[in-house]
């Protein structure tokens, strides 16, 4: 198996050897990572729901594209073509298998600004008091208008 994306850099940040530089421009709030947490973990669910509807797709039984009508020939090649694109398609090329790939990207993602929050938190108590507070309050999902 591959390994986990941004894998290297979330071992880095968990041994606390990950630094970045910053100019006097950038400051640091608990907010932030509260805020890309929350946000991944809500992506996350989306893309997991979307992976159901996939798998419901390429489930589906009858299809009423002429399937079940023996003469029909196309008509099963392309509900063949429909539900491996949804899921199961051999070259790893459909929406579940690509779904997948985008839920581990943000995953690290999520991770990474995990560790990093940790960190912060060991090193600065008023960080890990907003942190803790916001982490309790704030509405989970995703909070922009729809």
């Amino acid at each position: 198996m591959a390994e986990k994306p941004m894998q290297t850099l979330i071992d880095t940040a968990k041994s606390g050897q990950l630094s970045v530089s910053f100019n006097n421009d950038v400051y640091v709030n608990a907010e932030e990572f509260v805020y890309i947490d929350r946000d991944c973990q809500a992506m996350k669910d989306q893309i997991k729901d979307l992976q159901s509807m996939a798998e419901g797709i390429s489930n589906r039984e009858t299809w009423g594209l002429g399937e079940g009508a023996a003469w029909i020939r196309s008509a099963k090649i392309l509900v063949g073509t429909f539900r491996s694109k949804a899921k199961g398609s051999a070259d790893g090329n459909d929406v579940h298998a690509i779904l997948q790939q985008h839920w581990e990207i943000i995953d690290s993602i999520q991770q990474l600004h995990k560790e990093i929050a940790q960190r912060y938190q060991q090193a600065d108590t008023d960080f890990a008091a907003r942190y803790n507070e916001l982490m309790a309050t704030l509405p989970q999902g995703f909070q922009g208008q729809k």
